[in-house]
């Protein structure tokens, strides 16, 4: 039977919600009062981000990831698409990506692509001629009492353009190691009362190699890092710990439209697990029939406007929705949707960007 694809809690459990109800942990009602509660009466808060590790995925593996395991509170949803871009962004700003407008990891701008995490267009640096400020367009939560919040992540993000759109008004810290990281968190905690922390091993891992040993052995390296910060901070400091979406392994299984239905497609945007058909002009009917017909039974098809009524990316302005494609085919079944533009793609495993459970839901616990 064809799921029902899993969409953003905006309202509530939702990836979004977090900063405010970290910045007001003692308000009694709201986003996340659960962890509202386990939060109040803390000095500082700890913010961890481990990119790429899903509830479903923890949950399997329990047993080497023990200090996560025992610290779980309800786990709540990332946002649409489930990728990185969109949902950093939801993060920092406290909005849905309809009004953040970094709404995926590629998307049209001006008439080009815009590969948002590199910020290149056909390959080549786009941060001159394409403003982050223009593309991400909501000021980052990022300051505590007039002061910048403290941002521990690698050095090599710290002036690159998606930094620049999704972080603007945060202290950059770099730290290339966890325990650099571990140091970084602990000075900066004693004087700041929140600290935010990013981990990407886990997501990198799962590209490259899947959902295997390697996948593994990071998850168990990730619980290891907070188990180091447990260790090395104070009990006045609480430590949260999340994710921006999950994963699914599917290796080299694709799904690909005929001949016939392609000619009706002008160009591709989006990811494998989210992939955006741009039609020919007067064509969008026809490709959403196609697709329809083609790929129900792997893929969830969805036209611009279903996706933009049904509040899928939140609230959505004309010039967001200019960045959209036509038809957006988003797979429930474990396999991916290439884009010939991107050959080098293909090559990735493990995948994320759909509605299903594995990538919507992410951990939140409280160490």
């Amino acid at each position: 039977m064809k799921p029902e694809p899993l969409v953003p809690d905006f309202d509530d459990r939702c990836i979004a919600n977090l900063l405010q109800s970290l910045a007001a942990p003692s308000t009694a009602s709201g986003a996340l009062n659960d962890l509202r509660g386990a939060v109040a009466g803390a000095r500082c808060v700890v913010l961890l981000i481990v990119d790429g590790l899903g509830a479903l995925q923890l949950a399997e593996r329990s047993s080497i990831a023990p200090t996560l395991s025992a610290s779980l509170l309800e786990p709540i949803t990332s946002v649409a698409p489930s990728t990185t871009a969109a949902a950093l962004t939801s993060i920092s700003t406290g909005v849905a990506p309809g009004r953040h407008g970094l709404v995926g990891y590629r998307m049209e701008v001006d008439g080009e692509i815009l590969q948002s995490l590199r910020w290149t267009v056909a390959g080549a640096d786009a941060s001159s001629r394409i403003a982050p400020e223009r593309i991400q367009r909501v000021s980052p939560l990022l300051s505590r009492g007039g002061r910048p919040v403290p941002y521990v992540g690698r050095s090599s993000f710290a002036s690159s353009a998606f930094t620049k759109a999704h972080l603007r008004g945060s202290r950059y810290v770099g730290a290339d190691d966890d325990e650099a990281v571990v140091a970084s968190v602990a000075r900066e905690s004693a004087a700041e009362p929140f600290v935010l922390a990013y981990h990407d091993a886990v997501d990198k891992t799962a590209h490259v190699d899947g959902l295997g040993e390697r996948f593994d052995a990071e998850v168990a390296r990730a619980d290891g890092l907070v188990a180091s910060l447990r260790e090395a901070l104070p009990a006045d400091v609480a430590i949260v710990v999340t994710a921006d979406h999950g994963q699914v392994d599917v290796g080299s299984a694709s799904a690909t439209l005929s001949h016939t239905a392609m000619a009706l497609v002008d160009h591709m945007s989006g990811e494998g697990r989210f992939r955006w058909l741009h039609a020919h002009p007067g064509e969008a009917g026809r490709l959403a029939e196609r697709a329809h017909d083609e790929l129900d039974e792997s893929c969830w098809v969805f036209s611009r406007r279903q996706l933009l009524s049904a509040g899928i990316f939140g609230e959505v302005d004309d010039e967001v929705a200019d960045r959209l494609g036509d038809v957006a085919l988003v797979p429930f079944a474990p396999l991916f949707v290439p884009d010939p533009a991107e050959p080098h793609e293909v090559q990735m495993k493990g995948r994320h960007g759909s509605l299903t459970e594995a990538e919507m839901m992410v951990p939140l616990a409280v160490c």
